[in-house]
């Protein structure tokens, strides 16, 4: 009877542990299953942004502050401004907001559809020092001289975009295409153009062509602007993201790119362009016989007459009323971000950023901070773009389980631009992000890499998701 009672305990308890392996195995695929569902029914990353960004290479905060004061302007201080003014000047305004989506993954669970709406307003100037110096101070420091204006003009234009794309679930890998409308746009320009007063002071030479071009039908008749005379452009480009990881080191490589295309210009837009050289030597400038009507010979203009002002035409403008169609390119952008953690709450980072019809590329080095899960700051050193070097601060906070607030504050003196601490700042800039993160504190500030990947140093911790870190 005993070895009967152990045979029967022997099966109990076999069959109980395989019960026990059962019902594990049941619980490991039932939470596998509601992994896989929490997966498929999470919504992918989205954003909104603001930003706006001013910046010159040649007009301080000091200079503004004097323009948007006004009064009379000393010889001393335009010296000043015009000492340290390059020889060819910049300035660049970008106003701007965007808002993408992303939906959940549908596409053999790997593939989302995203999608994004914005508008942008860019403004390019630039122009020489001697162009600055002949406005302000006249041609007296540069009698015998010939002085140069080519290259100077100004751009503008606003924009609209939508893009459709797919985005990787896993990697976030993005490819898209962009739909643009320029709402309206405007351009002058001196391609060619030079001045010379002689030493003697008894001839003058000035050669020019210039060019202006408006997307309007017509032009504004009084200071009155409806959008009805604007002339709408389009364009397509491509759009995308492509992150890239290293499995075994805290690396992190990030490049984008934006509305990389054309834009088709429709034709009937305002155009006009002036060829024209003047040479004198202190005879009469027969320049108005080509301008009257009836073509009577008279004695001509003079410089005297110009000096007075009793030239007799106080308008004369040369256009065309309809300009051909023509293919631009889109004002694309080209971002490219490497970081790397050598602690688990210190960063580097360095990154490259070029187009928005910026002059050159903007280089941005720095380090940042992560002092808990919620925030993390830093400082970077900026220089390129639109010119001048100058530091940017960043602020990251983790509001909420899936949502981050992030702020960059570009040049920050430069905000408060009428006090005598900021006087040689030269601009000023803020870019401010809300974005939502997909997951279960799975998409970390490494871009999706699973943190509980060994990169050599255990027990990392979770951090937020930024666009900095």
């Amino acid at each position: 009877m005993a070895k009967i009672d152990m045979t029967r305990n022997t099966w109990r308890v076999a069959v109980a542990m395989v019960g026990i392996l059962a019902l594990a195995s049941l619980n490991t695929t039932a939470q596998g299953l509601v992994d896989r569902a929490r997966m498929l029914t999470d919504r992918g990353p989205a954003s909104f942004e603001v930003w706006a960004h001013q910046r010159s290479n040649a007009l301080t905060s000091a200079t503004l502050d004097a323009f948007y004061t006004g009064g009379f302007l000393t010889s001393d201080f335009l010296n000043r401004v015009l000492a340290d003014h390059p020889e060819m000047a910049t300035a660049g305004l970008e106003v701007g907001w965007s808002k993408r989506w992303s939906t959940r993954p549908f596409i053999k669970d790997q593939w989302s559809l995203t999608w994004s709406v914005g508008s942008d307003i860019l403004t390019r100037a630039q122009w020489r020092k001697d162009l600055f110096a002949l406005t302000f101070i006249g041609n007296a420091p540069s009698v015998g001289r010939q002085m140069v204006l080519s290259g100077t003009g100004v751009r503008l234009g606003a924009f609209n975009r939508v893009s459709v794309g797919l985005e990787q679930a896993k990697s976030r890998q993005r490819i898209e295409l962009s739909v643009v409308q320029r709402v309206a746009g405007a351009e002058w320009g001196i391609p060619y153009g030079t001045f010379l007063v002689s030493e003697q002071v008894d001839s003058m030479e000035a050669v020019v062509q210039t060019y202006a071009s408006a997307s309007m039908d017509n032009l504004p008749q009084d200071a009155s602007f409806t959008f009805g005379q604007a002339i709408p452009a389009y364009g397509f480009g491509v759009s995308g993201s492509l992150p890239l990881i290293s499995d075994n080191r805290p690396l992190q490589l990030e490049l984008e790119f934006r509305d990389v295309g054309v834009l088709w210009e429709p034709p009937g837009g305002q155009f006009a362009m002036v060829d024209t050289s003047l040479f004198t030597t202190g005879l009469p400038i027969p320049i108005a016989a080509y301008l009257d009507d009836d073509y009577v010979s008279d004695p001509g203009l003079t410089i005297q007459n110009v000096m007075d002002g009793n030239t007799g035409y106080e308008d004369v403008v040369f256009h065309t009323d309809s300009a051909v169609g023509r293919v631009l390119m889109l004002p694309s952008r080209l971002n490219a971000k490497l970081s790397y953690w050598p602690y688990d709450e210190f960063m580097l980072k360095a990154a490259v950023r070029a187009g928005n019809w910026m002059p050159q590329p903007e280089l941005t080095m720095g380090v940042g901070w992560m002092p808990d899960a919620r925030f993390a700051f830093g400082l970077d050193f900026r220089t390129g773009g639109w010119g001048q070097s100058r530091p940017a601060l960043w602020l990251d906070w983790r509001i909420t389980k899936k949502r981050i607030l992030s702020l960059d504050i570009d040049d920050p003196l430069g905000f408060m631009w009428r006090q005598d601490f900021a006087a040689y700042t030269y601009g000023r800039g803020f870019h401010l992000t809300l974005r939502r993160i997909p997951g279960e504190d799975k998409w970390t500030r490494l871009m999706g890499l699973d943190r509980q990947r060994p990169f050599g140093q255990p027990g990392r911790r979770p951090g937020p998701s930024t666009r900095n870190m």
